[in-house]
């Protein structure tokens, strides 16, 4: 857990988007309608893990703050605990201590993205241990995060894991912090960590502690009860989380059903319940995340005109709260709409010419064209082809040659009558002579 200021918006987006019931509670709402539940005070969103019983696979779910609706996320397949927020990652950090199968001999680091993946990151070792085996965090209830500092509660310690990526110490332990007094300590099973002090916050559930708020020194170990600001009693508080002047925190177990509530830190008022849920054996939750990013699309539709000219004046604020709850809002969000379409277009028609010079068939198509033409290559030369043309001409000419023949014959045996009496004459001649 942490108390960042940024909401982790993919895994919200991921698990809300279809969600009925975070519509009913706000979350689906408008964007006037998510402006005002932003604005009120302790207004975000937690992820939480819910472990109903012993041994079975924890259970990820979104709890949307003030309102109190849930909606599941996933299964994630370990035992998880101890989880922190990183802001600059936009990452979950939690501590797994075995899945279905089993418990791990030593506890694993897992990592929740905002797609609600959880990878395993190995046995949550010692710093300088190439392989470790065993963890000696093995069982941790409370977990919150600071840069790039993971702060994790087993027994009376307090550890401190690396959690920066580019480190040779990457999801291990480097630093181990005694916490006094235990008796206030060990009753802590979760906490989350406040910039504005540099302390942790969680609720103690021991006879001394009382389910009052107490504070956790990182630096010195030191655990000490916040005057006036008190839980109500009767078990342990495993989901706890700082938002805008509230602490929230839930009950694992009251009566058949675990129960989340709300109290101002200011000590105005008393613990109020906001939300409630399954019995639990063991929870965690991480957050807040402020649904901060809602806001600007409702400003920048209402900046038309008005809020230009407003802010000097600063009375923009007033008008534009009213402005956004009646029909203004979803007017505006139409025109958001379109533009999402419109860069779409631009890439087909890229990919279009992309697809063109490729697709040059009509190359490939003169090639057969010039084949075709030698295929009359049997008559190649030139003259013959000129002939070719007459002798087609010239079939006429054959279909006569039969006629031609016959005449032939009737001038060749003409000619032979003419021999044969040339010859005749001529012997008679010289019989006479």
């Amino acid at each position: 857990m942490t108390t960042t200021r940024v909401r982790w918006a993919a895994v919200t987006g991921a698990a809300v988007a279809a969600s009925a019931l975070l519509a009913a509670t706000g979350w689906l709402a408008p964007t006037a309608a998510r402006l005002a539940g932003a604005r009120e005070p302790g207004g975000c969103t937690v992820l939480q893990a819910e472990n109903e019983r012993d041994g079975a696979p924890t259970t990820l779910r979104l709890l949307s703050l003030p309102g109190g609706g849930t909606k599941r996320v996933t299964e994630a397949g370990y035992w998880i605990n101890a989880m922190g927020y990183s802001a600059g990652q936009d990452v979950v950090y939690g501590v797994a201590d075995g899945t279905r199968t089993g418990r791990y001999h030593g506890a694993h680091a897992v990592r929740i993205d905002s797609a609600g993946t959880v990878t395993d990151l190995g046995v949550l070792g010692r710093a300088g241990a190439e392989k470790p085996v065993w963890s000696p965090i093995t069982g941790a209830t409370a977990g919150a995060i600071d840069g790039d500092r993971w702060y994790v509660r087993q027994g009376s310690d307090l550890y401190t894991v690396d959690i920066d990526p580019a480190g040779r110490d990457y999801a291990r332990v480097v630093h181990r912090t005694a916490l006094r007094p235990v008796s206030l300590a060990v009753g802590v099973d979760d906490f989350a960590f406040d910039p504005a002090d540099g302390l942790l916050y969680g609720v103690s559930a021991t006879s001394r502690g009382g389910s009052s708020v107490v504070t956790l020194d990182p630096s010195s170990g030191k655990v000490a009860v916040v005057p006036g600001l008190r839980f109500p009693e009767g078990g342990a508080y495993g989901s706890v989380v700082l938002a805008s002047g509230a602490v929230y925190a839930t009950a694992n177990h009251d009566g058949q059903r675990s129960v989340t509530y709300r109290l101002p830190r200011d000590g105005s008022g008393r613990a109020t319940e906001v939300a409630t849920g399954p019995s639990l054996v063991s929870g965690d939750a991480a957050g807040c995340f402020a649904e901060a990013p809602s806001p600007p699309p409702t400003t920048p539709p209402g900046q038309s005109s008005p809020p230009p000219t407003t802010p000097p004046g600063q009375s923009s604020p007033p008008p534009t709260l009213p402005e956004p709850s009646p029909k203004p809002p979803p007017r505006t969000e139409q025109p958001p709409a379109p533009p999402a379409p419109e860069p779409s277009p631009p890439p087909p028609p890229v990919e279009q010419p992309v697809v063109l010079p490729p697709s040059p068939s009509p190359a490939p198509a003169p090639a057969p064209v010039p084949v075709v033409t030698p295929t009359p290559a049997p008559p190649e030369p030139p003259a013959t082809t000129h002939r070719a043309r007459p002798q087609k001409e010239t079939e006429p000419v054959v279909q006569d040659t039969g006629r031609r023949t016959e005449e032939k014959r009737r001038w060749g045996l003409a000619a032979l009558l003419l021999v044969l009496g040339g010859g005749a004459a001529i012997a008679h001649g010289r019989r006479h002579r």
